[in-house]
């Protein structure tokens, strides 16, 4: 406890006039004789002691209430942990944390209109002359000055929800930053209004270096509950006409209370396509398939809906993607091959399909710029790959192609092997002339989902010759989907970029024509084509992915590159960059503020389109309390830092704690009141 005016402490020798008035009684006692005392002698006795306890009474409440007064006008306080330095004109800096969880509703309204009202308040308590910095969740480059008092006021009455969520420790390390740029040696005190959300409150992250004193101002939602989509998928990447889909939504339940037959609904290119009934227990997550056939061609626009309040923010997942009229094939032979070529069995299977379009080159006859334009290449009963054909096809494996290698045992061993190690895939060792079987293939592997109508381990597998045997060094992106019965593999698949590779342990050719005869043949093979189509980026979450990728072969003019809100109320121009492959990517992070579907248009032609979402950490309700703030600055030992609880409080009254500490003259009024009366009871009662 300390004093605003401790002068006032030398009063407290008052004390010594009830103590003096104590011990010198000037009373005059008068002397009575009585011929028998003996029973007043007792009651003498009694009276001294009653009246000695009383005086002693007295004098307590005296010394007590002389003390209060004393301490009264000394003007006692208490002061507040890392209070603020008050220097001449400093800089004030306010968070308003405007991201989409503070639209919950508390006892004084909803959390973003609170967190308004006192930044408003803050400007009010300091002076006229005291310069203001804001910051919200948007980051806005206006937010970048320094204002004074009305300016500042202007500018939060302007504070609308955000779909941004960025870390505390940023914010913070901007607000130094912006302030320090305006003037270094500049007095720093930091508000921060927010409901503190975990997910974004990283305070292990704080540097105790800024020289800012921060206040931290929790703000507290009365109900925190909410149910919301939490994303959207589908298990395959290829999309066909008529083809029929299955998108898995997950529902997230963040609340204590249990759905039963809730309504969800699916549109596709606003076209009720979905109806469908869920529930769901508290604090589960569950996910809701819905199927459907697939129109014609294009792409094509779909939204997820649930119905929930008040957040509606997040009830609402947008997605799109992309069928496709054909599939572009490019098989890759050698004409050295002759009679014993596998050619014919491709032909067969591809030559009558209206889907996928199946361009048989020789690859002498290549023309290695056309490379781009297929989806899947097959490489079959080629002898030798050149170095630039290795390089080439490790580019547009890259960029989105698959990539199918069929070996020959008589090939050019090193150039196989440098085709497989560039692309990160084991090498081949040897080959075998001997026959072997097949012994089991990977049943729940995507290639084979819409395949098999059932799994059977009993089924007689083919067997091949001339296979090769493959290095045993274990590579975590290798999985294999068909084995032999000694356990090594016979076909593999991998990842290689946005592409994947293929690579069968044997060749395709009239040496195994029981395996291009056997039931397994155009399953495997047709659905490793079929499945070569890049797998599409169905949305995008706004604040959290930066970028966006499309083949730079659909744009004719790319200098007309627009971008355009499907509701037509935006449109605007992004930045982009040409990537290798002839990939183009565009920002982003700059435009995009609003959920929903933005068409991507060149010369006034929709080419693509872009799904956004709000980022759902906004609707995880995970909060920190003011003592568990409190416990993490201490945790993270940060220093000058202080919670302040004001959501039912006017600012004024805590600045002056904040300023002054906690004033007790009030507390001390009481108690010189108090002591009086108690004295005056004394007297008064005590007989």
């Amino acid at each position: 406890m300390k004093f605003l005016f401790p002068s006032f402490l030398f009063a407290l020798f008052a004390i010594l006039i009830p103590v003096v008035i104590h011990l010198f009684s000037f009373r005059r006692y008068t002397t009575v004789y009585f011929s028998h005392v003996s029973y007043l002698k007792n009651i003498r006795n009694e009276s001294q002691r009653h009246s000695r306890l009383k005086n002693l009474l007295i004098l307590l409440s005296r010394i007590l209430a002389i003390s209060a007064l004393v301490f009264l006008f000394a003007q006692p306080y208490i002061p507040v942990k890392n209070s603020a330095v008050m220097q001449p004109n400093p800089i004030v800096s306010v968070y308003i944390d405007n991201s989409f969880s503070m639209n919950a509703l508390s006892s004084g309204g909803q959390l973003l209109e609170v967190a308004r009202n006192k930044a408003i308040q803050i400007a009010g308590a300091y002076s006229p002359d005291t310069r203001f910095q804001l910051i919200t969740n948007d980051l806005l480059p206006k937010h970048r000055h320094v204002f004074n008092k009305e300016q500042f006021v202007q500018q939060v009455s302007e504070i609308g929800p955000s779909p941004r969520t960025v870390q505390l420790s940023q914010i913070r390390n901007q607000l130094v930053s912006n302030a320090w740029s305006f003037e270094r040696t500049a007095s720093l005190t930091g508000y921060y209004i927010s409901d503190f959300q975990s997910s974004t409150c990283d305070l292990h992250n704080f540097s105790n270096d800024t020289g800012q004193v921060s206040y931290f101002l929790p703000l507290q939602a009365e109900v925190i509950s909410n149910l919301y989509i939490d994303s959207c998928w589908m298990e395959i990447p290829a999309h066909k006409i008529g083809q029929e889909e299955q998108l898995n939504i997950r529902i997230v339940n963040h609340s204590g209370e249990a759905y039963q037959n809730l309504p969800l609904r699916f549109y596709l290119d606003d076209t009720l396509k979905a109806l469908g009934n869920f529930s769901i227990e508290p604090r589960k997550d569950q996910v809701v398939q819905v199927k459907y056939v697939n129109p014609g061609a294009g792409n094509h626009r779909g939204r997820a809906e649930i119905s929930d309040f008040p957040l509606i923010h997040d009830n609402t997942w947008y997605l799109n993607y992309l069928v496709q009229s054909q599939l572009n094939l490019l098989v890759l032979y050698d004409t050295r091959m002759g009679q014993p070529s596998g050619l014919p069995y491709l032909k067969a299977l591809y030559e009558e399909d209206a889907f996928i379009k199946a361009d048989f080159i020789a690859v002498d006859n290549l023309q290695i710029s056309k490379l781009s334009s297929y989806q899947a290449i097959i490489i079959v009963n080629v002898k030798s790959l050149s170095t630039g054909l290795i390089h080439e096809l490790k580019k547009v494996a890259e960029t989105g192609t698959t990539l199918l290698f069929f070996p020959e045992p008589e090939g050019d061993l090193p150039g196989y092997n440098s085709f497989l190690s560039q692309l990160n895939a084991s090498t081949i060792l040897r080959t075998d002339s001997a026959a072997r079987q097949f012994g089991g293939i990977e049943w729940d592997h995507r290639v084979f989902s819409q395949v098999f109508e059932e799994k059977s381990e009993d089924i007689q597998f083919p067997s091949v010759r001339g296979s090769v045997h493959f290095s045993r060094g274990t590579r975590a992106s290798e999985i294999p989907l068909v084995w032999y019965r000694d356990k090594t593999n016979a076909v593999t698949i991998q990842p290689v970029g946005e592409g994947q590779l293929i690579v069968f342990g044997f060749p395709l050719s009239t040496l195994n024509r029981e395996f291009a005869l056997d039931q397994l043949f155009v399953p495997l093979v047709y659905s490793l084509t079929i499945n070569s189509l890049p797998r599409q980026k169905l949305s995008y979450k706004i604040g959290k992915d930066s970028y966006a990728t499309i083949p730079g072969q659909l744009i004719p003019e790319l200098t007309s590159l627009t971008i355009r809100s499907a509701d037509s109320t935006r449109e605007f121009i992004p930045a982009t960059t040409l990537l290798p492959g002839n990939q183009l990517k565009f920002d982003l992070t700059s435009f995009f503020r609003d959920a929903g579907h933005y068409l991507v248009q060149s010369g006034g032609k929709t080419i693509s389109a872009v799904s956004m979402n709000y980022d759902r950490s906004e609707s995880d309700f995970d909060f920190y309390s003011p003592s568990e703030l409190e416990a993490e600055i201490g945790k993270n030992g940060i220093r000058n830092t202080s919670v302040i609880e004001v959501q039912n409080k006017n600012f004024e009254q805590v600045y002056g704690e904040i300023r002054h500490g906690k004033k007790l003259w009030k507390l001390f009024l009481v108690f010189t009141l108090l002591f009086l009366l108690t004295e005056v009871i004394i007297i008064r009662f005590w007989k």
